[in-house]
C-alpha cells in the first residue's frame, strides 16, 4: 500500500471519528435541553439610569444548565421594541452553557424620553429576545429559538 493512501486513510477516519464524536454530542445536548428545560432561569432586572440621562443599563444574571460534554455557548439577540418598533440597536450577548453570568444592555434613550424619565415617569417597551447556539464558534443559525417577549417599564 502506498504512503499517501495510508496518510489518506488515516486522515478519513479521523474525521469519521470526530463526525460521530459530535453527532453523539450533539444528539445528547438535544436531550438534556428537554429534560433541563427548567434550568435556564432569568433574575430580576435592575436598572441603571446613566447621569446625563441619555441611556440605560439594564442588568440581569442568566442560569444556564450544561448541555452534553462538550463545551457550548449561546448568542442572545436582545432587541428593544417601543410602540411596534425598534428602539436603539439589536445587541448580541453570548454566553457560556452551564454557567450563571451577569448580562449588561445599554439602552440610548430619545430625547423625549429622557423628559419623561427625568420628570418621574417611566416608558413602556417589550423585549425580544432570539437564541442561537454556537457550537465550537459557529452560530447555528437553524437550531435558533425565539425566546419571545417580555414587556418591562423603564424608570
Amino acid at each position: 500500500m502506498r504512503k499517501g493512501l495510508k496518510v489518506f486513510l488515516i486522515i478519513l477516519g479521523l474525521i469519521v471519528a470526530a463526525g460521530v464524536v459530535i453527532g453523539i454530542d450533539v444528539y445528547l445536548s438535544y436531550k438534556d435541553v428537554q429534560t433541563k428545560v427548567g434550568e435556564f432561569s432569568v433574575g430580576t432586572a435592575s436598572f441603571v439610569l446613566a447621569s446625563n440621562n441619555e441611556s440605560v443599563t439594564i442588568s440581569t444574571t442568566v442560569t444556564t444548565p450544561k448541555l452534553g460534554y462538550m463545551p457550548k455557548s449561546l448568542r442572545l439577540d436582545i432587541t428593544i421594541m417601543k410602540g411596534g418598533s425598534q428602539y436603539g440597536a439589536i445587541q448580541q450577548i453570548t454566553i457560556k452553557l452551564g454557567t450563571s453570568q451577569l448580562i449588561e444592555y445599554v439602552v440610548e434613550i430619545t430625547p423625549a424620553d429622557v423628559t419623561i424619565i427625568s420628570t418621574g415617569g417611566s416608558i413602556a417597551v417589550s423585549v425580544e429576545v432570539v437564541a442561537t447556539p454556537v457550537y465550537f464558534g459557529i452560530p447555528l443559525s437553524f437550531a435558533a429559538q425565539d425566546l419571545g417577549s417580555t414587556d418591562i417599564s423603564i424608570p
